[in-house]
């Protein structure tokens, strides 16, 4: 491995420290990337250096990097394991500079955006900093119960306030979702929280909408954006939650540990940091306070945010929804095959859930692997019991049309 840029370290330059050119790939840069344009996507997914020994359509997971992060958190490492007290702290030093280009990318302003290190964090950090008192009441879909729920319930049982789900119908529609919320409001309502895409489903809630029904009966709303930012466009101001938490490990395809944490502006003070830290109330660093960091994987984010630029948020998600409306088209007329994802065509993204007749999620995941070589997840219990499949930007249509097949076999029986 060559040597420390040293110089770079002296101007200052994380790319050049991670032997990085700086500039853009150009056969990235010079196509217009629609959704089914199979020269610019090739190109794209060439930046990967994948595992194989099977075909990863689990993308809303914990995603492969692409090279260049690889390349760089790799050099980073080495440059921190060098000097671990001067080096590593420089690292974590470009924070600032990462939360303003992914505050451009989320429309929202640098002093309102946390550095975290999964959504997990922030959901609890939200969750443990609220000031409630007994009888609030938190209203949740019924999607969050794997994440945002259980953030909140040990809160519940110290303070004495109220979780409740708000019934709705597999898949809702925008409309459902909004008046099913409406209906289960009261005077006592502090707070809603939702998924923006809901994990396993794919189904997009209408957070605009509950923003302003959040807003109008005095309370606010918190967003788990775990498999929506780096997936779909994310525009913070047009949305108007009060709270957004997401990883940048997933869409991003940043390092593990690392996420986003916003904070309107004017909910930062009041809002109390998940650790004990001396920092002003109205500092959004108050949030990332946490001890010692990885500040190799803190540096790398910069080289995520580079591939994401250059593939654009708009091309990404076209692509996305392009991959997964090819499964759903190849599935239509499977006997015993059911797609379930976001019914809204114009609101869909990327991820759905797929459920074949006498298969539970657990066997069809398994039988996926061993028998076809698709990673994918699976193993939801009751009536639409099936597998979670997500195509990321390294997929091909190739790789859908075998997928389709394998399930078409695998239902035949």
């Amino acid at each position: 491995m060559p040597t420390i840029n040293r110089r770079a370290v002296l101007n200052g330059s994380l790319a050049a420290l991670a032997g990085l050119a700086s500039g853009p790939m150009p056969a990235i840069a010079a196509s217009r990337g629609r959704g089914d344009d199979e020269d610019f996507w090739s190109n794209v997914a060439f930046e990967y250096d994948l595992e194989d020994r099977y075909t990863m359509m689990n993308g809303g997971g914990n995603n492969p990097l692409p090279r260049r992060v690889v390349s760089a958190l790799t050099r980073y490492l080495e440059y921190a394991a060098s000097a671990p007290r001067p080096n590593n702290y420089y690292l974590l030093n470009h924070r600032d500079q990462h939360r303003g280009r992914l505050a451009a990318l989320m429309n929202c302003g640098p002093d309102e955006l946390a550095l975290t290190r999964n959504t997990t964090e922030g959901l609890n950090t939200v969750a443990s900093g609220l000031e409630f008192e007994r009888g609030d009441e938190v209203l949740f879909s019924p999607f969050e119960d794997r994440y945002a729920l259980s953030a909140f319930e040990p809160v519940a049982a110290r303070s004495g306030i109220k979780l409740t789900v708000v019934d709705l119908p597999v898949p809702p529609t925008a409309d459902q979702v909004v008046e099913a919320f409406a209906e289960r409001m009261t005077r006592n309502t502090r707070l809603l929280c939702v998924s923006h895409i809901v994990d396993s489903w794919g189904f997009v809630l209408p957070v605009q909408r509950l923003a302003r029904l959040a807003h109008d009966a005095g309370a606010e709303l918190l967003v788990d954006g775990a498999l929506s930012f780096g997936h779909i466009p994310v525009d913070l101001r047009a949305m108007g939650c009060d709270y957004y938490a997401t990883s940048l490990h997933k869409w991003l395809n940043a390092p593990l540990g690392t996420g986003a944490l916003y904070v309107r502006g004017d909910r930062i003070e009041d809002l109390w940091p998940l650790y004990g830290v001396r920092a002003d109330a109205g500092d959004i660093s108050k949030f990332e306070r946490i001890g010692t960091r990885d500040g190799a994987a803190v540096a790398a984010i910069g080289q995520a945010i580079d591939f994401y630029e250059q593939i654009g948020p708009e091309r990404k998600a076209a692509r996305l929804k392009y991959l997964l409306e090819r499964t759903m088209a190849g599935l239509s007329d499977a006997s015993g095959v059911r797609v379930v994802t976001e019914p809204d065509p114009d609101r869909r993204a990327g991820l759905a859930r797929v459920v074949v007749d006498g298969w539970t999620g657990k066997d069809l995941t398994r039988t996926l692997l061993d028998r076809y070589s698709f990673f994918v997840y699976g193993n939801f219990p009751g009536e639409l019991d099936g597998v979670y499949i997500s195509p990321n930007v390294f997929n091909s249509p190739g790789e859908i049309d075998r997928f389709v097949d394998a399930v078409r076999e695998i239902a035949r029986g």
